[in-house]
């Protein structure tokens, strides 16, 4: 990468590292190596379509057997095929556990999808330092690279990366990177005190949508 590309993507990924109080000296040697990339890659399970939903393949059974709570605490949003989607928008749903009388209590996650951006559409050096471009190997590299709570999943998708400080999950496929925020509520003390593995649980969020196996 050129050096003027690491200067931009690196300033970019420290601001937002920053912000969420995760960052830690940029490692050089990691922003350059990609072998984290899978390469025994075998295809997408779920292509993308400018119509797809993000988890048509779920269910709410799925979150309740997932949580550990009966399926009538569960809220299931899939806004990719509600009329509250707006045209050409990434395709999102939302999930909610009720865990308390009022909504404020609730546990909440949530899973969508970003298109792979081409290098002849519009604002693609935004979505390549982002990760989102269809160069985005080194994105992926310098964002692991300055994140203290980041670590990649071997196996899984083209690459994995969880980042236990903002509890996110993204798995790149080939055309999109499928980001996956488990359903939680840091504020629900009774939520925080069970110690819940959330890595653990996006992993089988991912797995019930069917973007993997």
């Amino acid at each position: 990468m050129k050096s003027i590309q690491k200067l931009i993507l690196s300033t970019l990924s420290i601001c937002l590292m920053s912000c969420l109080g995760d960052k830690k000296t940029i490692n050089v040697s990691e922003m350059d190596d990609t072998n984290f990339v899978n390469k025994a890659f075998k295809g997408n399970l779920i292509n993308y379509s400018k119509d797809m939903s993000a988890c048509e393949n779920m269910s709410v059974s799925d979150i309740a057997s997932i949580y550990k709570v009966s399926e009538d605490m569960v809220v299931f949003d899939d806004i990719s095929k509600s009329n509250r989607r707006a045209p050409n928008t990434a395709p999102s749903c939302m999930f909610y556990i009720k865990t308390g009388d009022n909504d404020f209590e609730w546990l909440r996650g949530s899973m969508n999808i970003q298109r792979e951006i081409g290098k002849d559409e519009m604002a693609y050096d935004i979505a390549k330092a982002a990760g989102n471009g269809v160069e985005w190997e080194e994105a992926w590299a310098l964002n692991k690279s300055i994140s203290k709570s980041s670590e990649w999943i071997n196996d899984t998708g083209l690459a994995t990366l969880w980042n236990e400080s903002k509890k996110e999950l993204k798995i790149k496929f080939k055309g999109y990177v499928l980001y996956v925020y488990p359903i939680k509520n840091r504020l629900n003390k009774a939520e925080v005190a069970k110690n819940r593995d959330y890595k653990k649980a996006a992993i089988a969020m991912a797995k019930a949508a069917g973007y993997i196996n």
